[in-house]
């Protein structure tokens, strides 16, 4: 026998969220972090690729998530003054940008917006001074590439940026956002290749320039044939770079004959910087620039100051401090770019300037530099972490009795977590900005000094 079933204190209550239907109408709130249209669709957040603050827009859903969904523009009703027609013949199909439909200055604008707001939501963090930002030319600047290689089952060669929410590659003939320089490598190295058989072999390029030359890795599976290591060597040969191929165990090997010194410049500094394929080099030269002139004028470091560089690459901020502080020491996880960094100094006859390896990632008091140099301590510090952030260096800062720390973030989830342990150790920020490293993209790098 079934029973009736008793229902207690009226009908059930409705759920306030409802689903957001796969097509519907929004407007647009807000730009998130991402560079994603921010719309709130029956009381739901929903973030929608491709929309501006201040649009009316047609869009459908891409995916479901318990707490917000994912979208992109089918239909722009009502458009943005801000929005521009996207200068790149890609854009919307290539995975590369997110906001060459917004103009250049507002893009930046929005960066910082929202950085702040960050900080101030999750740590109650407000710099004392916002300074202006770091800018470059939005096109040409990118010096590095990762760039795929692939070729269909005709032989037809595709070379470019994986395609927008996708693991497939787009071709491409030349990409704006590129050094011109590397945009003529792959034009001369399509040349070279096509008709040369399979070369599915071949999974991505990674290239870097230097100021007067470049290089070109080409990680593959298995060897190269002949006739194709040579075409590949004559483009390159033309094209002012060097051959280089990278194994399946992660080893790089030079293919060019002849070995030419891969370099930059800080010219501000008469600094002269050596590296190698596979080194870490920030994107932009320019901005690389203006940013080491700002983290000397920020810190203002003295002739009787110690300084501790974490994360100290191949030397790019820890040289330059060296021509101003008594002692600089340097530290990173990599034993190659400690190698390069000492080569570095050594380069430019400067003595005061010390680099260990160590893994920054864990408790840094288990590494011989901290126990040999906490002793003295640190007037000043700098940090340049990877995504990952700072945290275990920043929770011993406070031990060093720095008067100021400067942190270059490249993640804003990471800076305002480390920015509020350093509140929680007494440090202030005092100053901020933002630095356009990567024009038309969503990223965002900042700097901020904290002191105490």
């Amino acid at each position: 026998m079934s029973r009736n079933r008793i229902q207690f204190g009226g009908p059930a209550k409705r759920q306030s969220r409802q689903s957001i239907p796969d097509h519907f109408e929004a407007d647009i709130d807000n730009l998130s972090l991402e560079g994603r249209g921010i719309a709130r669709i029956n009381g739901k957040t929903c973030f929608i690729t491709g929309a501006l603050p201040g649009e009316r827009v047609n869009a459908q859903i891409t995916a479901r998530h318990k707490r917000y969904d994912e979208a992109v523009v089918e239909e722009i009703l009502v458009a943005s003054g801000e929005r521009r027609q996207p200068p790149c013949e890609y854009y919307g199909r290539c995975g590369g940008c997110q906001l060459q439909h917004l103009e250049p200055k507002l893009q930046l604008e929005y960066k910082q917006n929202q950085l702040l707001d960050q900080l101030k939501r999750f740590s109650d963090i407000e710099p004392q001074q916002v300074e202006a930002a770091l800018t470059s030319e939005e096109f040409g600047y990118r010096r590095t590439a990762r760039i795929g290689i692939n070729q269909r089952a005709d032989g037809e060669l595709l070379i470019g940026f994986r395609r927008q929410a996708s693991n497939k590659l787009l071709d491409i003939d030349q990409c704006p956002v590129l050094d011109s320089r590397i945009n003529a490598l792959l034009a001369a190295l399509r040349n070279a290749l096509t008709g040369l058989g399979d070369i599915k072999h071949l999974t991505h390029l990674d290239i870097a320039c230097g100021d007067e030359t470049g290089s070109l890795t080409i990680r593959t599976t298995r060897k190269l044939n002949q006739v194709q290591s040579e075409a590949i060597v004559q483009a390159c040969s033309e094209q002012g770079f060097q051959f280089y191929i990278e194994n399946n165990k992660g080893q790089i090997e030079r293919v060019s004959s002849t070995a030419v010194q891969l370099s930059y410049q800080l010219p501000a500094q008469n600094i002269n910087l050596s590296f190698a394929p596979g080194d870490f080099l920030q994107v932009n030269a320019s901005i690389n620039q203006k940013m080491v002139e700002r983290a000397l004028e920020w810190l203002s470091p003295t002739e009787n100051d110690r300084v501790l560089d974490l994360f100290c690459g191949l030397g790019n901020f820890t040289l330059p401090l060296a021509t101003k502080a008594a002692r600089v020491v340097g530290v990173e996880g990599s034993a190659e770019m400690v190698a390069r960094a000492r080569d570095n100094a050594e380069l430019n006859s400067l003595s005061n300037a010390e680099f260990y390896k160590g893994d920054l990632s864990s408790d840094i008091r288990e590494g011989y530099w901290y126990r040999e140099s906490r002793q003295d301590g640190f007037d000043l510090v700098l940090l340049d972490p990877p995504r990952a952030g700072a945290e275990a260096c920043v929770r011993e800062l406070a031990g060093y009795g720095a008067r100021a720390v400067l942190y270059i973030s490249c993640n804003p989830a990471a800076l305002v977590r480390d920015a509020k342990l350093l509140k929680e150790a007494g440090y202030l920020m005092t100053r901020f900005s933002v630095m356009d490293m990567f024009p038309n993209t969503a990223h965002v790098e900042s700097m901020a000094l904290f002191e105490c």
